[in-house]
């Protein structure tokens, strides 16, 4: 295969693996302060409610950061056919990581900032983490490779709503500042919650669409690959 070839294969997993890896570590940052006053407006009011509630924030921060770093790592071809029992045991991590982040979302869910739009959106966003991951479990225990790999693409493609809430959040927030005496009456916390309660669906339901456009695409029949094609190849 060609460079161009090679780097147009390469490139969407490589852009995908340091949005991840550079999210993951900007967004833990302040976590492992164990300050919230380094938290933002929609995390530092859980420092002021129940410790059960402030304790979920951060098994949900840790253990869906975690889910996000490992989450590009299990679509290498190279590493699952030459170092299968570190693609398991990382794929074990990974689903637990899952478990542990979907269940504390539940915790964390209710009296979001953003009010119940935003409430809804992070449980359907957690219930549906869970079930794809339990899928992905349930069928590669079943010996269900294909299936098994289809499930993994939808659980990280919901994964993934940490980094693009981060993103989509800055962003929009950019776009509404020069709205802001005209629109929110110069209130920044008003514009924040606005954003939020938006960003809250925005961050994982076009990533399930793209998520469900890749698996359609690879259902499609595909010519067989050289051997060069192969061992340049790094997605699943």
């Amino acid at each position: 295969m060609n460079k161009p070839n090679a780097f147009k294969m390469n490139f969407p997993w490589g852009l995908m693996t340091f949005l991840a890896i550079g999210v993951a570590i900007a967004a833990l940052a302040p976590y492992a302060t164990f300050n919230s006053e380094n938290f933002n407006n929609a995390t530092a009011r859980f420092a002021a409610e129940s410790p059960l509630r402030y304790a979920g924030l951060f098994v949900h921060a840790f253990s869906s950061g975690l889910a996000l770093i490992l989450g590009p790592f299990q679509f290498l071809t190279k590493l699952r056919d030459r170092r299968r029992n570190l693609h398991r045991w990382m794929g074990r991590v990974y689903l637990l990581s899952v478990l542990v982040g979907g269940l504390s979302a539940f915790l964390i869910a209710p009296g979001l900032i953003s009010g119940l739009v935003g409430e809804v959106g992070l449980m359907l966003l957690a219930f549906l983490w869970l079930s794809s991951g339990f899928m992905a479990y349930a069928n590669i225990r079943a010996g269900n490779v294909d299936a098994h790999r289809e499930w993994m693409i939808r659980n990280y493609a919901l994964t993934f709503a940490g980094v693009m809430l981060r993103l989509l959040v800055g962003t929009l927030i950019a776009t509404q500042l020069p709205f802001l005496e005209t629109k929110y009456s110069g209130d920044f916390d008003v514009l924040f919650v606005e954003v939020y309660r938006v960003v809250m669906w925005l961050s994982w339901v076009p990533n399930l669409i793209v998520a469900e456009m890749i698996i359609q695409r690879r259902r499609m029949p595909q010519p067989a690959l050289s051997i060069e094609q192969y061992n340049t190849q790094t997605q699943i």
